[in-house]
C-alpha cells in the first residue's frame, strides 16, 4: 500500500545532510527576498525624491526665465543648441576627466552662454544628470549643472585659477549671475 505523505513526512525522511542542505536554502531564499524587497522600495523612495528635487528646481528655472521673457531677455540659444550642450557638458565631465576637457567645457559655456536666459536654459536641459565618479566601481552621483561645475571644473589654468573659478568670472563679465 503506498503511503499518502505530506511535506514533514517528506522532510523527516531525509538523510541528515540533506535537512541542512534544505534549511540553508530555505533561509537563503526568505533572506534574499527581503533583501530584494528593501532594495526595490529604497530605489523607488530615492526615484520619488529624485523626481520631486527635478520638478522643483525645473519649475525655479521656468519662472526665472518668464521672469526675463517679461523684461524682453530672451536665450539666444535654441532647445537643441541647449539639449547638445547640457550632453556635451555631461560626457564631458563624466568619469575621470582631464584638465583640458575642462579648459573645452569652461571655453564652451563662456562662447554659448550669451546673457542670463541661455544660462537658465541650459539649467533646465540639463536638469539633474547622473553622472560617472572617477574610478572603477566608485559609482554614481546626482548633480544639477551649477554643482556640477563647481565640483568637476575643479583643474587650474597656467595661473593657478581653478576652471570653476574662471567660468563663474567669465558669465559675470557678460552679466550673468551664477
Amino acid at each position: 500500500m503506498a503511503q499518502q505523505g505530506n511535506t514533514y513526512s517528506y522532510f523527516s525522511q531525509l538523510p541528515p545532510w540533506a535537512k541542512g542542505a534544505v534549511v540553508v536554502f530555505g533561509a537563503v531564499v526568505i533572506v534574499g527576498t527581503g533583501v530584494a524587497v528593501t532594495i526595490a522600495i529604497k530605489n523607488a523612495i530615492q526615484k520619488l525624491k529624485e523626481n520631486t528635487q527635478e520638478r522643483k528646481q525645473g519649475k525655479e528655472i521656468e519662472s526665472e526665465l518668464k521672469k526675463l521673457e517679461k523684461e524682453g531677455i530672451k536665450p539666444t540659444m535654441t532647445d537643441a543648441d541647449a539639449t547638445s550642450l547640457a550632453f556635451q557638458i555631461k560626457t564631458g565631465l563624466d568619469g575621470c576627466e582631464m584638465s583640458g576637457t575642462e579648459e573645452i567645457i569652461k571655453d564652451t559655456i563662456l562662447q554659448k552662454v550669451q546673457n542670463q536666459a541661455d544660462w537658465y536654459l541650459l539649467q533646465e536641459k540639463f536638469g539633474l544628470q547622473m553622472v560617472d565618479n572617477c574610478g572603477w566601481g566608485t559609482g554614481d552621483t546626482q548633480y544639477d549643472l551649477k554643482t556640477l561645475l563647481l565640483e568637476q571644473l575643479d583643474a587650474f589654468d597656467w595661473s593657478f585659477t581653478l576652471y570653476s573659478t574662471l567660468l563663474k568670472e567669465g558669465l559675470a563679465a557678460k552679466g550673468i549671475s551664477w
